[in-house]
């Protein structure tokens, strides 16, 4: 039973790496969109007010914006932000709920209990399904810890 648990907390680290990833993609993702589209309105702007021989490349400018602009409103980069971000927070914690069995069973000499391993199993297939807020709730309500399952 450890060593489906070192797996398993080994699985977490990776995990709470790769959402990092995903959470600077999404920022630098928001960023790159955001930035050009509100730089090219205010130019586009300020083109079309300088001159009415201006009309066109004002016209083109607002148009890329307003496409950039759209991008942003369908990607929603700040939603995958948060939940990559939610992610990350929700597999460290199962990695350190993971190690304090591995190590709670190793001083007592024991493996890793079946309802131990069993309740971190569900925690992660709560992560994976998207579960997070419900999650936490069971956690702060139920403080299912695995100090509580095991009996001590």
């Amino acid at each position: 039973m450890g060593s489906q648990v070192a797996d398993l907390r080994a699985e977490c680290d990776e995990q709470a790496r790769k959402n990092r990833f995903r959470r600077q993609f999404w920022r630098y993702t928001h960023a790159a969109l955001g930035l050009p589209a509100a730089v090219l309105a205010g130019i586009s702007g300020a083109t079309g007010l300088s001159s009415a021989d201006a009309r066109i490349p004002a016209a083109v400018l607002a148009l890329v914006s307003a496409g950039l602009g759209a991008a942003i409103a369908f990607l929603k980069p700040e939603m995958h932000q948060r939940a990559a971000h939610a992610r990350r927070r929700a597999y460290l914690a199962l990695e350190v709920e993971a190690r304090f069995a591995l190590t709670q069973a190793a001083s007592r000499g024991e493996p890793v209990p079946l309802t131990a391993y069993r309740n971190l199993l569900e925690r992660r297939r709560m992560i994976i399904a998207g579960q997070l807020d419900e999650l936490v709730q069971r956690i702060s309500v139920g403080g299912a810890s695995t100090e509580t399952e095991t009996g001590e």
